[in-house]
């Protein structure tokens, strides 16, 4: 086994999801189970793998917990509220050590929100709904978790928009400090007493607001009570207290204990969904409760709306953790699993894909223990993509079952069942992730040229005013004719045609360089298959701006050369250097963050600021790009005085030349490179492997084992 601090960085994208991050902390485990005997596997080149572990045991987990929401300090996912709803109507309960208590059913597809008590920014309150509305979208354009309360005091409604919760008076006060009227509010209340239903309860709060006061029927582990004020501090709770009695000598008032479970009932304003702009129930609970939201069919899935609209097999827990909201999925782990196989991998891929994928996840969920306190791992790339119900099919839940219980172990136990997306033809050496050595991971070729199977050309292309980059071929077609060096015209075949500056879209990170319309003609200097999980392009990136993306691992001045100075066993870079200066890098796979977040690190570095020209008798003269000189077509030679020019050598392969320095990647792979490539996976069971041999192959001196029921 082996244990690492070291963080990997994003990784690549599956064909429906990003391929998981795998490096993983040592966590304390659930009771182990014994593992049965043995599975006898053949190895890739035929002969048996080593006998089984027989003396490791597995945790046994029949339901696992998925971070939605969570904020550990280490990793940060943060929401502020969350609203849920079914399509069968849900189910809300307050989860206490007497059990499931009823807070609430809603009808087939009427959401629910759900937030932590606090403190919170209230604007000033106002019995028109357009304004508190209006107020509410000013805030959420800004950024700003907001809600709308929806009150009738004094027989006339009233409305009022807040920003939070924040986990202090200080917190709270420096959000209002932005804000016209607005003023803090807080979980300091009075109780009004106890009640022996939900409509006595409810009486006592319309009394209290007919008086014009704030009050909220609250669901406590003792029953239903009703709960009056939003007091920030003991001075204002005690203002109130001296109102209240004033106005109503009868009622009797006790402070509401902090510590207590409640759940505080209210309605407000839908400001998202289709419902927007109509009423929601709202429940604002304690710190110490816990919400627990399930469909009313007891099959169908959870939604949660600001987690992309995804629905969620099992139930949804809604609780504070860290002084945060923590939001957690929990549901039967083989369940839990044909989602990550739909979230990591196509149903088009063959099944034996699948069940590598199924008995990789299952090791990998087993290994992590309680990762993060409340929960086993998040629905992110840092442990395994968990798209809920959206990431089911068919072949993923045939490929669990048939591989059900089966995990991967070595002689210490299970292993970290490292994954991600492709390869780049050759798996990585953890010397050259990590630098470090781990026995079940070695560099070997690997199958992923399948990424790229059916991806559309992309021309590289010059305009005659000289801009340059890549063009979809779907929309340029070939003119017939010529320039005087033998290239090709073309033409565009479609009005505001975006040219990138390599060969893929991305509006973020490779946006539109300039558009050509209909008929406008260009000169193609060369073509690149659209950029994928096997091989790919990033940049051009200027000296400035890598210098920037580098930061303080670079100390050095403008960045005139840059160059892979050492490289691993698969031809990854393991070192790189600017100006023959090293990058300080943490580890080697921390290099593809350092130069812009490049799919790999298996790649190489085009310099179009240098370039070298070969003479007379054989000889090379190399010329920086910061004063370039061509050949001319007599023999002679001339200044070069624009920005770039284009080179052409003997096979008519043409390259670009800049003035200043400007640096390309081109690479193959995406992801770490340990483990299993899935596209490798693939790869292997078209070539006819079964799900044992794939997984043999990428995990070394291993043995599969399925644990006792």
């Amino acid at each position: 086994m082996y244990t690492t601090k070291r963080p990997l960085d994003p990784m690549g994208q599956t064909p429906v999801g990003r391929a998981a991050r795998r490096i993983r902390s040592g966590m304390k485990v659930p009771a182990a189970l014994l593992l049965a005997a043995a599975i006898g596997l053949a190895g890739p080149s035929g002969g048996v793998l080593p006998a089984a572990y027989a003396a490791v045991s597995v945790p046994k987990l029949d339901n696992i917990r998925v971070a939605l929401f969570i904020d550990t300090g280490k990793y940060v996912s943060p929401a502020a509220a969350v609203t849920l709803s079914a399509d069968a109507g849900l189910q809300l309960g307050l989860r206490g050590a007497a059990g499931m208590k009823p807070v609430h059913q809603a009808s087939a597809k009427t959401p629910v929100r759900v937030y932590a008590d606090g403190y919170y920014v209230q604007l000033p309150e106002t019995g028109d709904v357009t304004a508190a509305r209006s107020q509410a979208q000013k805030l959420t354009a800004g950024g700003t978790a907001v809600g709308v309360v929806q009150r009738v005091k004094r027989g006339q409604s009233a409305y009022r928009a807040y920003v939070g919760p924040f986990a202090t008076k200080e917190a709270a006060a420096s959000a209002a400090a932005g804000q016209s009227g607005a003023a803090v509010s807080g979980p300091l209340r009075w109780s009004t007493g106890s009640f022996a239903g939900e409509a006595e309860a409810n009486a006592q709060a319309v009394a209290l607001s007919q008086a014009g006061f704030d009050a909220d029927v609250a669901l406590t582990e003792a029953g239903y009570a009703v709960f009056v004020g939003e007091a920030a501090d003991n001075a204002a709770l005690q203002a109130l207290k001296a109102q209240i009695t004033a106005a109503l000598p009868a009622v009797a008032l006790t402070p509401v204990d902090a510590a207590q479970s409640y759940v505080l009932k209210r309605s407000e304003l839908d400001m998202g969904g289709e419902n927007a702009g109509g009423p929601l129930a709202a429940f604002a609970f304690s710190g110490s409760a816990k919400l627990w939201a399930t469909a009313a069919d007891g099959q169908g899935g959870v939604t949660v709306r600001e987690r992309f609209d995804r629905a969620y097999r099992g139930g949804i827990e809604v609780s504070r953790f860290n002084g945060k909201l923590a939001v957690v999925n929990e549901l039967p782990f083989e369940q839990y699993l044909v989602s990550v196989l739909g979230s990591e991998m196509s149903k088009e891929w063959p099944l034996e894909a699948l069940k590598a994928q199924a008995v990789a996840a299952r090791t990998f969920a087993l290994k992590q223990g309680v990762k993060y306190q409340v929960a086993h791992v998040t629905d992110t790339t840092t442990d395994q993509a968990y798209k809920g119900v959206a990431g089911e099919f068919a072949a993923a839940q045939q490929a669990v079952q048939a591989t059900q219980g089966e995990v991967i172990v070595d002689k210490n136990g299970l292993i970290n069942p490292l994954y991600y997306s492709n390869a780049g033809g050759m798996t990585a050496a953890p010397t050259e992730v990590w630098g470090n050595e781990v026995a079940y991971l070695q560099s070997q070729k690997s199958p992923d040229e399948g990424a790229q199977a059916g991806k559309k050309v992309w021309y590289r292309i010059v305009l005659p005013n000289g801009n340059t980059g890549y063009i979809h071929s779907d929309y340029a077609r070939a003119t017939g004719q010529k320039n005087p060096a033998g290239l090709p015209y073309y033409e565009s075949t479609a009005t505001g045609v975006s040219v990138r500056l390599a060969p893929y879209v991305d509006n973020a990170t490779n946006p539109t360089a300039f558009k050509v319309d209909i008929g406008d003609r260009f000169v193609v200097i060369g073509q690149e298959v659209e950029s994928n999980a096997y091989s790919w392009i990033r940049g051009p990136y200027d000296a400035a701006k890598l210098k920037e993306k580098l930061g303080a691992s670079y100390t050095g001045g403008a960045v005139n050369r840059l160059e892979v100075s050492k490289r691993g066993a698969s031809g990854r870079a393991m070192e790189v250097s600017a100006n023959g200066q090293p990058l300080k890098a943490a580890y080697p796979d921390s290099l593809r963050t350092m130069l812009g977040g490049l799919p790999s690190t298996r790649f190489d570095i085009e310099e179009t600021g240098r370039y070298t020209i070969l003479g007379a008798g054989g000889t090379r003269s190399q010329t920086s790009a910061s004063q370039p000189v061509v050949v001319a077509g007599s023999g002679g030679k001339g200044k070069q005085t624009d920005d770039q020019l284009f080179m052409m050598d003997a096979q008519g392969k043409v390259r670009l030349a800049t003035r200043g320095p400007q640096f390309i990647f081109k690479g193959t792979g995406y992801g770490h490179g340990l483990g299993m490539s899935q596209w490798g996976a693939k790869g292997y069971a078209e070539l006819g492997y079964d799900y044992q041999k794939i997984l043999l192959t990428y995990y070394t001196g291993v043995s599969i084992q399925k644990a006792a029921p």
